[in-house]
């Protein structure tokens, strides 16, 4: 079996998401809307999925681990812990998941030198640069490894397709994916 997770949009008010995961059980939270743009959990969604990424954040919610606010953030727990605060966690395909969502996400972050500073530029997942090369970040992102650069073509138009369906979905419509990267 596999997670299922369903993005619910909520125009004037914040969105949802509902989760089934893999083992039956299941989970949910609010987020903020991000209007037309895709949301950011799904994007990781998409990213994880293609790059096999398993314990990203999908992962770890599959896992068991849920979303909680906590001093007005996010926080992922665990036992009503904060899953940072649990030792021996390793974050690593997290923050490579991270990593590949700011640079292939609907805010693609470009990052040029300027002088002694560098200065990040937000912009849509159209306008990021389309050759893998072009992907270095002076922050030192990086994506997963994707030598024939399929992966992140794959992504770069399911983003785009993804984002089309957001933008047109009425109130209270969803989009439904599976994640199947679990390994």
């Amino acid at each position: 079996m596999a997670l299922q997770v369903s993005f619910v949009r909520h125009r004037e008010r914040r969105d949802r998401v509902y989760v089934t995961r893999s083992d039956g059980s299941s989970t949910g939270w609010d987020f903020p809307s991000y209007g037309d743009r895709l949301p950011h959990d799904l994007c990781h969604l998409v990213v994880e999925e293609a790059f096999g990424i398993a314990s990203g954040f999908w992962g770890l919610v599959d896992q068991g681990v849920e979303v909680e606010r906590i001093d007005d953030q996010a926080t992922l727990v665990r036992h009503g812990r904060p899953l940072i605060k649990e030792p021996g966690i390793d974050f690593s395909d997290l923050m490579e998941a991270e990593e590949a969502v700011a640079l292939l996400g609907p805010t693609a972050m470009r990052v040029e030198q300027a002088g002694a500073l560098a200065v990040a530029h937000l912009g849509s997942t159209a306008s990021a640069p389309s050759g893998s090369d072009d992907l270095r970040s002076p922050l030192g992102f990086a994506l997963p490894a994707d030598p024939s650069g399929e992966a992140t073509a794959s992504v770069r138009q399911r983003l785009l397709d993804l984002e089309g369906r957001w933008r047109d979905l009425r109130d209270g419509e969803a989009i439904t994916l599976t994640y199947r990267g679990r390994s």
